[in-house]
């Protein structure tokens, strides 16, 4: 089937593949769910046919979606996309913005608004493939503490199985009443678990979950009526057929007694492309070979050879049989009395599976919001799960796609993404990983992970690195509520009083749709709507051309005004490797709170604003808070701030409050200690709130700095500021 549509020169995304953010002319895209080391222009773990394209000279934006789950190539010219699929129906969907916002809007109001994370789950992660028993673990979070580096979570590869089986723990090194002991406290300390979990099943026949499943017939059944046999890390395997009710009530029957043995805070889902050892299904000497001819699940005939259809998709370049490392596309699923075969189903799979798990961890905890971690991304997967973008490289060319494979993932309606910092396959360096970490902290998912055979590279590792660490997540945590809200304001879009939001981090084109080179730019990147972000992609150098869209630029580490301009222009800045370039663009109004080791230390807390005013003297932001654990809550705190000139020269600062409460606990929410105000047209004179006089700490003229601090201002009612400026 074929569908051809004209095109421009604007803005194009369709994939997931390791490339440049913008569409090529002339090229081909591939979207078939592959397991591979991420591999550049190869298609890669997830499909997303949906593509954004932005034209400069009106500054506007459409989007197009087809709804079609099965194997594709994409094929771009100057003037054209083709579509060639290998089946289903041709079903698009347009959007017409009319700004790229409102275009990612609009696409997640279709495919559904992405879930809103666990307020801890938004901390630093580390994970390794190469924590081979409890002590490992143990060891790395006491040598966090240790170094005085944030910590919120410590992860689990299949390292704690039994043998690589899902739902157990290896008996020797890492026991139950042990791992029960170590989770506990860090509980305690308000610390978080994850552990890794394979769909492949074990077939064993004193393996409970495999037996029980064959008792419930769960599993996914090759083209002969049995169940389909593969190989992943435990020897042979099943695979269980999520599209079946039966299914998912067994895997949440799994995961409720898998949670009652240790206290796991969240699930990470991998090889779920499905991903197999063999290409289909595992061959031995007594399997009889197969026909090209076979029957259908419903009794009919295909007249092709479903692995190898006549059209031949460009799977890893290199035209692979579509079961290359998966299932037999002539396998099936059984989905109300109706059999369904692989092939229509296989880009499916990894987001059938994060329902069936997300369904799963609200019937163990109904009121608290799941954490999911997804390798396999399908259009709606931001609604059950976050995503990392796989088994990336410990070199400068990885670093620097990371951020346009976290670009695209906003578009595809899963903000929540993050790379493995300091790269998973390969040795890292000093040099790279503290570059990496100092990126890594400003992921909207962010997690250390490697691979057993690389170097180890936990953030205290090397005293360069570890300082840079601390400082940068440090950061990161004082913008937590900021960074917080974007996720809200993606979640709710028109339910709350603000312009549609649908991205947490942003590409520049996004903030300045008409500024030609912002279009061209996928270094860097908007943290929110008002940290820009950009950072050394190459070894031996501390020089850094940062580009700044026209507008009122700060710096975060100065706070002075580092640019002004009505045009865009670059800049070359001193970036020695302990740094990173942060720049706050004025117009708007962040809120943060004082920064500790953990989440939970964060939210206790003062806040503080940031205001940093434009070429027009205003500003403005919001500020979502609740109690970033209970889902669908009916208590929470919505904030709208605004600065701007009162028309007779003094600066005036309002804050209208929204505050609802439900069956949760009222929020306690800590007091306003401290305002900054960056860019005033003139000395104040005085500062006002809500009418009565206060001091003001700290003027500096030649910054435009002030400060007010030690303030106690209710962060639960409406309040005015005025700052009473010279003539």
């Amino acid at each position: 089937m074929l569908a051809s549509i004209s095109g421009s020169d604007g803005q194009t995304i369709v994939r997931e593949q390791i490339r440049e953010f913008r569409i090529k002319e002339n090229d081909q895209y591939t979207l078939w769910n592959y397991d591979t080391p991420t591999p550049y222009h190869k298609n890669l773990y997830g499909s997303h046919p949906f593509y954004l394209e932005h034209r400069l000279d009106t500054g506007k934006s459409h989007g197009v979606f087809l709804r079609n789950s099965n194997g594709m190539d994409i094929n771009t010219t100057q003037s054209s996309i083709t579509y060639q699929i290998i089946g289903g129906i041709i079903d698009f969907y347009f959007f017409m913005g009319p700004d790229p916002e409102m275009v990612v809007s609009q696409y997640l109001d279709l495919i559904g608004r992405p879930a809103v994370p666990p307020y801890w789950s938004l901390g630093f992660h580390q994970c390794r493939w190469g924590y081979k028993d409890l002590q490992n673990l143990e060891d790395v979070v006491a040598n966090y503490s240790k170094a005085n580096i944030p910590l919120e979570t410590i992860w689990n590869d299949i390292d704690y199985m039994d043998k690589f089986k899902d739902f157990t723990f290896d008996p020797e090194n890492f026991p139950v009443e042990k791992m029960q002991n170590f989770v506990k406290n860090l509980h305690s300390n308000n610390q978080h678990y994850v552990v890794i979990v394979d769909p492949g099943i074990a077939i064993d026949k004193n393996y409970t979950p495999y037996t029980e499943g064959l008792q419930k017939d769960v599993f996914i059944k090759n083209h002969k009526g049995e169940v389909f046999t593969g190989k992943v890390w435990p020897g042979f395997t099943t695979y269980p057929d999520f599209l079946n009710t039966d299914t998912i009530s067994w895997w949440g029957e799994q995961m409720k007694k898998f949670l009652r043995m240790v206290a796991i805070d969240g699930i990470w889902l991998d090889m779920n492309e499905a991903s197999n050892f063999c290409d289909g299904e595992c061959k031995t000497e007594k399997d009889e070979v197969k026909l090209s001819l076979d029957l259908e699940p419903d009794g009919g005939m295909l007249q092709f050879d479903p692995n190898n259809p006549p059209y031949a998709i460009n799977n890893q370049n290199g035209k692979y049989p579509l079961n290359k490392k998966t299932l037999d596309m002539d396998a099936y699923h059984h989905v109300d009395n109706t059999n369904i075969l692989v092939y229509n189903t296989h880009n499916l799979y990894g987001l059938t599976e994060c329902i069936s798990t997300r369904k799963a961890l609200l019937q163990i905890n109904p009121d608290q919001r799941p954490f999911i971690l997804s390798r396999s991304t399908f259009p709606a997967s931001g609604v059950y799960a976050a995503h990392w973008t796989g088994d990336n490289h410990a070199t400068w060319d990885d670093i620097y796609v990371s951020v346009p494979d976290m670009l695209n993932f906003q578009l595809f309606g899963i903000p929540f993404v993050g790379s493995d910092i300091c790269g998973f396959n390969g040795d890292t360096t000093e040099e790279l990983c503290g570059r990496w970490m100092a990126l890594g902290a400003f992921y909207p998912f962010s997690r250390n992970h490697n691979i057993n055979t690389g170097v180890p590279q936990e953030a205290y590792r090397w005293e360069s690195v570890a300082s840079i660490s601390r400082e940068m997540l440090m950061i990161r945590y004082r913008l937590l509520p900021y960074l917080y809200t974007q996720f809200v304001l993606a979640n709710k879009g028109s339910e709350l009083p603000s312009h549609q939001m649908a991205t947490v981090v942003k590409p520049l084109f996004f903030k300045f749709p008409k500024d030609e080179y912002s279009l061209s730019v996928d270094w860097q990147f908007f943290f929110g709507p008002a940290v820009m972000v950009s950072q050394v992609f190459q070894s031996n150098t501390n020089m850094l051309k940062v580009y700044f869209p026209p507008g009122k630029w700060y710096d975060w580490f100065t706070q002075e005004i580092i640019i002004s301009t009505d045009k865009g222009l670059n800049k070359t800045l001193s970036t020695p490797k302990d740094k990173i370039q942060l720049h706050v663009l004025g117009g708007n109004i962040l809120t943060t709170q004082a920064p500790g080791m953990t989440t939970t230390e964060c939210r206790k807390g003062d806040f503080s604003l940031l205001i940093a005013l434009d070429n027009s003297y205003k500003a403005d932001g919001l500020l979502y808070l609740d109690d970033g654990f209970t889902i669908n809550t009916k208590s929470f705190v919505y904030i709208q701030y605004t600065a701007k000139p009162d028309g007779v020269g003094n600066t005036v600062i309002h804050a209208v409050v929204t505050k609802k409460s439900g069956k949760c606990l009222d929020l306690q929410v800590p007091n306003l200690n401290t305002v900054t105000v960056l860019g005033l047209k003139n000395k104040p004179l005085n500062v006002e709130v809500n009418g009565v006089a206060l001091k003001t700490d700290s003027y500096s003229f030649t910054k435009k700095i002030l400060k007010i601090s030690k303030l106690t201002i209710s962060m639960e009612a409406e309040w005015n500021m005025k700052i009473v400026e010279a003539k």
